[in-house]
């Protein structure tokens, strides 16, 4: 599927066997660092988590299972397969470009975004002044509910708040 979206994404390996819901930003595995031939994707740990890689194109589930549409993403990312592991398999992440997101909660256009938890969802950025935050990009509309998707220009470069 690399392709797929106009030459805008990258392939990289998971880190966990975990199953991971499309749309989910990915970040940097701390443990498998990544190599010249090798490299590394990891679902975020918590909110503004550091070293954002790109967002997940399609589910990065096993073989025959299926993910209805309307499912929670919460329910799917970060869950265990069974009888199969996913660990090292590879998976394709939009690295530039306007990729959609999960949104955690209401979001109005043009506000910066950032990881809001450990499910890769992102949130209006809401941080501390001076503190450094890792966005995702920019909000191109307005979002209210939790779990709905926005679209997002990315753009990784960290800033202060």
């Amino acid at each position: 599927m690399a392709g797929a979206t106009n030459g805008l994404t990258l392939g990289f390996r998971a880190d966990a066997n975990v199953r991971i819901f499309k749309f989910t930003t990915m970040v940097q595995s701390t443990a498998n660092p990544s190599t010249q031939s090798q490299q590394f994707a990891a679902v975020p740990v918590g909110a503004n988590a550091p070293g954002v890689l790109g967002v997940t194109v399609e589910h990065f589930v096993e073989p025959n299972y299926f993910v209805p549409q309307g499912t929670n993403p919460a329910t799917v990312t970060g869950t265990p397969p069974t009888l199969y592991n996913l660990q090292n398999r590879g998976m394709t992440l939009q690295v530039n470009g306007v990729a959609r997101c999960i949104a955690a909660g209401p979001i109005n256009q043009g506000q910066l975004v950032n990881v809001a938890d450990n499910y890769g969802r992102v949130k209006a950025v809401n941080e501390a002044a001076g503190t450094t935050v890792y966005p995702v990009g920019m909000a191109l509309h307005n979002v209210t509910n939790v779990n709905d998707f926005v679209q997002v220009e990315l753009n990784f470069a960290q800033t202060k708040v």
